[in-house]
C-alpha cells in the first residue's frame, strides 16, 4: 500500500514536471563538468545468514563528472540508504549501506532528457554495535533511468528509477529506488 501511494505521488509529480517543462525555453546543456543531488526511497530486500530483511527506507546520493559529449556522462557516485538513524545518546543506534560507484548517463538524444544509468563499485555496510561500529565491505551494481526536466541551460529537476544490488561478506541486498534531484551543468 505504501510503495503504490508513492508511485502515484510521483506520476503525478512527473506529470507536473512535464507541463512545467512544455514552457521550458532552453534545454540543458550538456557540456563539461556536471553533478546532481538525489533524494528518495527505496524498497530494500537483505538477507544472509538466516534473516531477512524488507523495509522502504531514505535514500541519498551526490554525483559529480564530466560530460565525454552530449551523449555520454561519465562520473563518481556517493550514495546510500540510512536503515536506522544514529543516536548520540545511545551509541548502538544507527545502520545504513553505502556506496561509491563509478556511473555513466547515456542520453539517446542530444535534444531529449531520457537517459539511462549504468554503474558498478565499492559497497559498505555498517551498523553501530556496544562500544564500535562494524563495517563490511564488498562491490555493488546498479542500473536505471530518469528525465532532466530543464529549468534552464544549467539546472534541471531530474525524476529517476534505479535497481541496485551489493554484496557486503555473507550479506547481499537488492533496492529499488524512486526519487528526483536537482542536476546542473
Amino acid at each position: 500500500m505504501r510503495c503504490s501511494r508513492i508511485l502515484i505521488y510521483a506520476g503525478f509529480m512527473v506529470l507536473c514536471l512535464m507541463v512545467i517543462n512544455a514552457d521550458a525555453l532552453e534545454n540543458l546543456e550538456r557540456a563539461g563538468y556536471w553533478g546532481a543531488i538525489d533524494f528518495g526511497a527505496g524498497y530494500l530486500q537483505q538477507s544472509g545468514d538466516g534473516f531477512e530483511y524488507k523495509e522502504t527506507n531514505f535514500f541519498l546520493g551526490f554525483q559529480g563528472g564530466y560530460t565525454l559529449n552530449k551523449h555520454f556522462l561519465l562520473g563518481l557516485e556517493l550514495s546510500g540508504w540510512l536503515l536506522q538513524s544514529d543516536d548520540i545518546v545511545y551509541k548502538t543506534k544507527g545502520e545504513g549501506i553505502s556506496q561509491v560507484f563509478l556511473i555513466s548517463r547515456y542520453y539517446p538524444s542530444k535534444d531529449s532528457g531520457w537517459f539511462a544509468k549504468a554503474g558498478g563499485g565499492y559497497v559498505s555496510h555498517w551498523r553501530n554495535r556496544l562500544g564500535e561500529t562494524e563495517r563490511e565491505s564488498g562491490w555493488g551494481l546498479t542500473v536505471g533511468g530518469g528525465y532532466d526536466f530543464s529549468m534552464s541551460q544549467k539546472w534541471a529537476l531530474t525524476p529517476f528509477v534505479s535497481y541496485s544490488y551489493g554484496e557486503t561478506g555473507n550479506q547481499n541486498h537488492e533496492v529499488f529506488t524512486l526519487g528526483i534531484g536537482v542536476t546542473f551543468q
